[in-house]
Parts: structure tokens; C-alpha cells; sequence
């Protein structure tokens, strides 16, 4: 069976093993795990971490992940996953997600309850593109009156709301 393998078992046996990031060069074309260890004390650097398209993420130092090394080769590292088991969401409802990041903010997709962001520390920003408005309570080209939002400074130059 493994003779299609030119690692032999050991190298298929081998090739997916667990590891801890303490630190990560997000600045080139490919996050990479810059300073990560895997299992009996193994040290590695410039390890690439792969991620889905559409969304990016820089683990915290101390996440956990798994490594896959092809052929069971230490040279041929890729790192998968990384969470924080102190950071991460727990007891989510079946078929939820959540975006998150270390210092507790969230965006949520709760199912039946929507979504709801979090803001645990800092500001909340929502930025149309030039020339568009944010509409509250709809899309804007649904058939129902908007109008500009009021603030203490005056009518909104791009945030509208539903009236009807």
C-alpha cells in the first residue's frame, strides 16, 4: 500500500502533527508562522499558514494549530488553523459563527437572532464608498422611503433611515 508513497509509512504516519505559534510575519505575500514549535522541543520558522479566501486572521503568540508536513518532511511544513484557547468563542448555537479577535470584540451571525457586533473596546466604523449612503432598515432600492439621519450636528450627509 505504501509503495506509492517514496516517504514509506512512517512519512504518511507523521505528516500531520500539532504546534504553537509565538510569532507571525504577516507582512509579505503569504502570512507566515515566523517563530513556531511543534512536538519533543521541534523549532521552525517561515512556516506558511494557509487561510481560506475572504478571510484573514494574525492568532495571537501561545495559539495551537497543526502542522502538515508533506511526505511527513519537516521541510515541507504548512500550518493549519490557530486559535487561542483563551480567546476563543465559546457555546455557540448550531450553525452559528462569529468573527472575533484577542480583546473581546465580536461580529456575530446568531442564526435566529441575526447579527450583532460587539464593540468591547473602541469605536464602531461603517464607511460607505464615495458618493453612497449607509441605509438603516433596509437596502435603499426597496421600495420604501428614506430619509437623512438627524444628529446633534445636523441632517447626515450618507447614513438614511427607513420612515416607513
Amino acid at each position: 500500500m505504501f509503495q506509492h508513497y517514496p516517504e514509506g509509512r512512517d512519512g504518511l504516519i507523521g505528516s500531520i502533527r500539532r504546534a504553537t505559534v509565538s510569532l507571525i510575519d504577516d507582512s509579505g505575500d503569504q502570512q507566515l508562522l515566523a517563530r513556531v514549535s511543534g512536538h519533543a522541543g521541534e523549532q521552525f520558522s517561515k512556516v506558511p499558514r494557509l487561510q481560506s479566501h475572504g478571510f484573514a486572521a494574525n492568532p495571537p503568540s501561545g495559539s495551537s494549530g497543526l502542522f502538515l508536513a508533506l511526505g511527513g518532511r519537516s521541510d515541507r511544513l504548512y500550518g493549519l488553523g490557530f486559535e487561542h484557547q483563551d480567546f476563543r468563542q465559546r457555546n455557540l448555537p448550531e450553525g452559528a459563527a462569529v468573527l472575533y479577535d484577542h480583546k473581546g470584540n465580536c461580529i456575530f451571525a446568531k442564526t435566529d437572532n441575526g447579527i450583532q457586533i460587539h464593540a468591547k473596546l473602541g469605536k464602531i466604523y461603517v464607511r460607505p464608498a464615495d458618493g453612497e449612503f449607509v441605509y438603516l432598515g433596509g437596502t435603499g432600492d426597496d421600495g420604501h422611503v428614506y430619509s437623512p439621519v438627524v444628529t446633534l450636528a445636523g441632517p447626515s450627509t450618507n447614513v438614511k433611515a427607513r420612515v416607513d
